[in-house]
C-alpha cells in the first residue's frame, strides 16, 4: 500500500484556515502564521489566568466569610427553632464552596503549567 503524499508547506499555506491567518498576519510566510497562533495563545492564557485568578480570590472570600458564619453560628443557633437544620445546610455550603475553590486552584495550577509550554512554543518561531 503507497504511503499518503506528503503535504508540503505551500501546500498547506493554501488551506482555508492558513488563508485566513495569512490574511491576519498579513504575510504569506507560513513562520508568520504560526507566530501569530503562538502569540495570540499566548496571550488568551495570560486573560484566562487573569480570570480565574479574579474568581478564585472571589471563592475565597466566600469561604472566609462562610466560615466565619459557621464560627458564630454554631454558638447561638442550636438554641433556636431550626437552627441546628440552618447550621448544617451552611456546613453543607461551605463545604461545596471549598471543593469549587479546590478546583479553581487546580485549573490554574493546569493553566500556569501550559503558559510554560506556550511560552516554548512561542520562543521557537521568534
Amino acid at each position: 500500500m503507497a504511503s499518503p503524499p506528503r503535504t508540503s508547506a505551500h501546500a498547506l499555506a493554501h488551506t482555508p484556515n492558513f488563508q485566513k491567518l495569512k490574511f491576519a498576519a498579513g504575510s504569506n510566510d507560513v513562520e508568520d502564521c504560526l507566530h501569530l497562533v503562538f502569540s495570540h495563545d499566548y496571550t488568551e492564557n495570560d486573560g484566562l489566568l487573569a480570570v480565574l485568578g479574579e474568581k478564585r480570590d472571589q471563592v475565597a472570600a466566600k469561604v472566609r466569610y462562610l466560615e466565619n458564619l459557621v464560627e458564630e453560628g454554631e454558638g447561638f443557633l442550636p438554641l433556636h427553632e431550626n437552627g441546628d437544620i440552618a447550621l448544617a445546610r451552611l456546613k453543607v455550603t461551605l463545604k461545596r464552596e471549598r471543593k469549587v475553590l479546590d478546583g479553581l486552584v487546580k485549573v490554574l495550577d493546569v493553566a500556569r503549567k501550559g503558559r510554560e509550554q506556550k511560552k516554548t512554543n512561542l520562543f521557537w518561531f521568534e
